[in-house]
């Protein structure tokens, strides 16, 4: 067993060496928490204890890059063994499921791992900076480790049990939303409720209770770092949220092997996904139908955005959500974390079709057969992503409704086409970044196999970063000159930049498919 472990773990070690991709992805990291260094430089004489915000920055920039990076990382890690149908050769070569699944994972854990040790020596200037001590720096490393630990025992146990590498990302994008929304939700308890609970005279069911939500509460690894960075922390680094994160790796990894033989026992295909589009030939709501004049268009709307089906489900939960977030205006913490969610999913949803629509061509290797058609390469592309879009036209379409109908986001939207008030600029950085994720997931699409939607989100975060350097140095630069930047020439330079990467995208897009087509 242990033999064919370490064969694994070297193959896989081997491979991550030689490949761009994974050194580009700790190159981006160290990019990243540089900007973030630069910007906390820039604004030290604003604001008091530079160490503390540029040591936060860099907490919570790791914790978001892992969990978008690692989403399509380890969830692929015995899916693709699956797809290839090389399970039953390393089982014929005497390699046990355990060491399958400790070779395959030990290595990605190990690459992931190094995310955290190339940024350690810059995390080290945040306590020479002032404002963070050691122990508050030992403390967040671990968590993080603790973090990444239990994203690889997570993503095996997806891996092992779905039938596909698609279905395992989703698995995983499922979990990890669980994850975060069940401790705010707990705390949120937690903070409502206390003051009750204590009122009780000591009963040991509602202490026992009090207990589970408090703990609960403190599993999520951002509300941890937001513990740790606290002013005056003083505990120790073996919080709730490390062991609990290490038992639930060590709980999924077990699961994974005692479910191993049982879920891949038949080999995985990557066939094209019908969703919900049914295979009767009748006139039924949910088939396809005899094709459209533009055949581009039709295909992707019924095959990659869902059809009609997916277009009901899709009228269904931005319905619901509509109502529920109008219900809760009055509350303004739940009322911005649902407008938030509300963005990210419709966000997510059109970064996800059209990815889609170029990885389908790229795994089916039929964008050669498309160049051979008697229609330019923009033509194909554009009727693609306009089929594929035309099915997510209902998440536009219920947010214009829900801002008609919300006199919150009115007056936002209202100062933003004004250009008055802080709110107009947050709205704007919304929705220039709404454009900006869905370009950038499409272009990732044509240079990795899964999780181009993350990289998307990783890449956007890292664009967010050079534009805010971009926007102090353009304050500071008018301040020298005795001007005044209002809030018309921030919005104006920020949307002529991600136009700009937004072009970018569209140029890259056509020469990669260009290229891929004529391999």
């Amino acid at each position: 067993m242990f033999n064919g472990a370490f064969a694994l773990l070297e193959r896989s070690l081997r491979i991550d060496s030689r490949a761009w991709s994974s050194h580009l992805a700790r190159l981006g990291l160290l990019i990243a928490i540089y900007f973030s260094l630069s910007y906390a430089l820039m604004t030290a004489s604003l604001i008091g204890a530079p160490g503390l915000n540029f040591f936060q920055g860099i907490a919570f920039l790791d914790a978001t890059f892992m969990t978008l990076l690692t989403v399509g990382f380890f969830a692929t890690t015995i899916t693709e063994e699956k797809e290839e149908e090389t399970l039953g050769l390393m089982m014929m070569a005497g390699i046990s499921p355990l060491g399958i699944l400790a070779g395959k994972s030990g290595g990605r854990l190990f690459q992931a791992l190094l995310l955290i040790a190339v940024q350690y020596p810059f995390v080290l200037l945040a306590e020479t900076m002032g404002g963070v001590m050691q122990t508050q720096v030992w403390s967040v490393t671990i968590a993080l480790l603790a973090y990444m630990i239990f994203l690889a025992g997570f993503g095996l146990l997806c891996s092992t049990l779905a039938p596909s590498s698609q279905s395992a990302s989703v698995w995983m994008v499922i979990g990890m939303v669980v994850y975060f929304i069940v401790p705010i939700v707990a705390a949120e308890w937690f903070s409502v409720h206390a003051s009750w609970m204590l009122k009780q005279g000591g009963s040991q069911s509602t202490s026992i209770w009090w207990r589970i939500v408090e703990g609960l509460s403190s599993t999520s690894i951002f509300v941890q770092i937001g513990v740790i960075l606290s002013t005056g922390f003083a505990e120790t680094a073996w919080s709730v949220q490390v062991v609990s994160n290490t038992l639930a790796r060590i709980l999924c990894a077990g699961l994974a092997w005692l479910c191993f033989g049982i879920a891949t026992r038949s080999p995985s295909t990557e066939a094209t996904s019908r969703g919900l589009v049914t295979r009767r030939r009748n006139r039924s709501l949910f088939a396809a139908g005899r094709s459209w004049v533009n055949p581009f268009r039709w295909k992707d709307f019924h095959f990659v955005s869902g059809g009609i089906g997916m277009v009901c489900l899709r009228c269904f939960y931005y319905g619901v959500t509509g109502i529920i977030l109008l219900a809760v205006e009055d509350n303004t913490g739940w009322f911005a974390l649902l407008v938030f969610l509300l963005w990210f999913s419709v966000v997510i949803d059109a970064a996800r079709i059209v990815a889609r629509c170029l990885q389908d061509e790229v795994r089916g290797q039929t964008l050669s057969s498309l160049m051979l058609l008697p229609r330019s390469i923009n033509e194909v592309l554009y009727s693609k992503f306009a089929g594929a879009l035309l099915g997510w036209l209902p998440a536009p379409a219920f947010g214009l409704l829900i801002i008609a109908l919300s006199p919150s986001l009115r007056d936002s939207t209202y100062s933003l086409l004004t250009n008055s008030g802080g709110s107009g600029f947050v709205l704007s950085l919304m929705i220039l970044f709404s454009a900006l994720i869905p370009h950038l997931a499409a272009l990732f699409s044509l240079y990795v196999r899964w999780g181009a939607v993350a990289l998307a989100i990783a890449g956007s975060m890292v664009v967010y970063f050079l534009v805010s350097m971009v926007m102090v140095l353009l304050i500071f630069s008018f301040g020298a000159m005795g001007m005044g930047m209002n809030e018309e020439i921030l919005i104006g330079s920020l949307t002529i930049i991600l136009l700009v990467l937004c072009i970018v995208c569209h140029v890259g897009i056509m020469l990669r498919v260009q290229s891929l087509a004529t391999r």
